[in-house]
């Protein structure tokens, strides 16, 4: 492993000192963390999905209908995937506003080891602190058969996305989402700080209390070389972990992913929780990440920039690794807990108050009905939500009845038939007997099924109406 390796943390490579804050945005193929040089002509922002009308990130809309969605499942391999609320993301783009890739970010996969106490958690060597609400950052989703902190038990397999934020002289991990999963993953993920590097003949590191063993395993991008107080992010076989309990676990590495950014010709947004700040040098870390803001405008002006807020930083990637920030938003408890939904309502409940927009749950019950028919609300019709995220999806303020759009996202349910494998393209016929021509892409996602099984299915599809038939950017079984 020539050169992998500097204890000491010499090497001022790039990709070597610049980790991401966000542990975000650096999965298989080229783009963010793709570890070449040169300017690329794109922008990428890196935060918390809080809203879908397009994919809405940290209260910025990106135009996700042609952008492939994808997630890392195992070394160097991506595979089409479903974006949740909640969850971390890198957006790539090379017009403003407009995705071309969505990336999307686990910071663990894998065993709780501690049941939850006090709002923390602990998984492979890593504290999870859960944000109920009112504190830094989003409140945390829960989602897979979890409604609330209280559900986990120590033993679930679970999927947590999440922010690293600095404690002392260690780093945890701010969950943004918590998923159960129904089955224990193929590769164990976890994304920390690098303490404690050794190289030689036995290379090895922690990860706060995880020991990580790294001989034999590949480093990415190419050319990159482990420091001490890097972000990375390492995926390893379930059965090289060992002490799964509360005391030091240690597995070992197959893969360890540097988390890096490159210069780009656009504007990158990064969000993460401020720490290490200094307001006589203007200078703030999110993560390992760098930031100067010395020329920032930074919005609201009051309160000042502090230790433990959760901001949105936007600038370029300077000559030395650092970020330097054209603007900072602190997102405060109302701005970092917004949620804002566009699409067809589903699964409508009266007795409730309560329905399903863009795969997200809606409570409706305290919100304020805006331009609804005189009957109410009702599946089919389409929605503006603006509210505040809850546990388990989004508190709605305000319900505004809309027609739909002619250019967005729009929704349809029925029974898949008629499936054209060489045409890509299936009739769904909803309940009311309307038969919709749909279209299928190379970057459609499949939920519990296949194009081979989906004939007979009763499905979701989400897409954009093309004179006259549906281009599904996702089709999922309807359970």
């Amino acid at each position: 492993m020539k050169r992998l390796f500097d204890p000491d943390g010499r090497t001022t490579a790039l990709c070597a000192l610049l980790a991401l804050a966000a542990l975000g945005g650096c999965g298989g193929g080229g783009g963010v963390g793709s570890g070449g040089t040169g300017y690329l002509d794109k922008g990428v922002a890196i935060g918390t999905v809080n809203g879908f009308g397009s994919v809405i990130v940290d209260g910025v809309p990106y135009d996700d209908r042609e952008a492939r969605v994808v997630r890392e499942v195992a070394p160097g391999v991506d595979a089409l995937a479903e974006i949740k609320l909640g969850d971390r993301v890198a957006v790539e783009y090379t017009v403003a506003g407009v995705a071309s890739l969505v990336r999307i970010d686990t910071a663990l996969s894998g065993p709780v080891a501690t049941g939850v106490a006090r709002g923390r958690f602990t998984m492979l060597g890593q504290t999870v602190a859960v944000n109920a609400g009112g504190g830094s950052g989003p409140t945390t989703q829960f989602g897979g058969g979890y409604l609330q902190t209280s559900d986990l038990r120590a033993g679930d397999s679970v999927e947590v996305h999440g922010v690293l934020v600095q404690e002392g002289a260690s780093y945890l991990v701010q969950a943004t989402r918590v998923d159960k999963l129904a089955t224990a993953p193929a590769y164990l993920s976890v994304s920390g700080i690098v303490t404690g590097l050794a190289g030689g003949s036995n290379p090895a590191f922690a990860l706060a209390a995880l020991g990580v063993d790294a001989i034999g395993a590949s480093l990415v991008p190419a050319g990159s070389v482990l420091v001490n107080g890097q972000a990375v992010t390492l995926l390893a076989v379930p059965a090289t972990l060992l002490a799964t309990g509360a005391g030091a676990p240690r597995l070992r590495a197959a893969q360890i992913r540097v988390r890096s950014l490159q210069a780009h010709a656009l504007d990158d947004y990064i969000s993460g929780t401020v720490s290490q700040l200094d307001t006589t040098a203007r200078t703030l870390m999110l993560g390992a990440l760098r930031v100067n803001y010395s020329s920032a405008a930074v919005s609201p002006a009051t309160p000042a920039i502090a230790n433990g807020q959760y901001v949105q930083v936007r600038g370029a990637i300077a000559g030395d690794g650092s970020l330097t920030a054209s603007s900072i938003a602190i997102r405060d408890d109302d701005a970092q807990d917004e949620a804002e939904l566009h699409g067809n309502i589903s699964a409508y409940d009266a007795a409730t108050s309560r329905f399903t927009v863009r795969d997200v749950v809606v409570d409706a019950s305290g919100a304020s009905l805006q331009g609804c028919p005189a009957t109410g609300l009702a599946n089919g019709l389409y929605v503006e939500v603006a509210g505040s995220l809850a546990s388990s999806g989004v508190a709605a303020k305000t319900v505004q009845c809309e027609n739909e759009p002619s250019d967005g996202t729009v929704e349809r349910e029925g029974i898949a038939g008629a499936v054209d494998l060489a045409a890509m393209r299936f009739a769904l016929t909803t309940e009311r007997g309307t038969v919709v021509s749909v279209a299928w892409t190379a970057s459609t996602y499949f939920g519990g099924a296949s194009p081979q099984t989906l004939s007979g299915s009763k499905v979701d599809v989400q897409g954009s109406l093309v004179n006259g038939v549906l281009v599904a950017s996702k089709v999922k079984v309807d359970d």
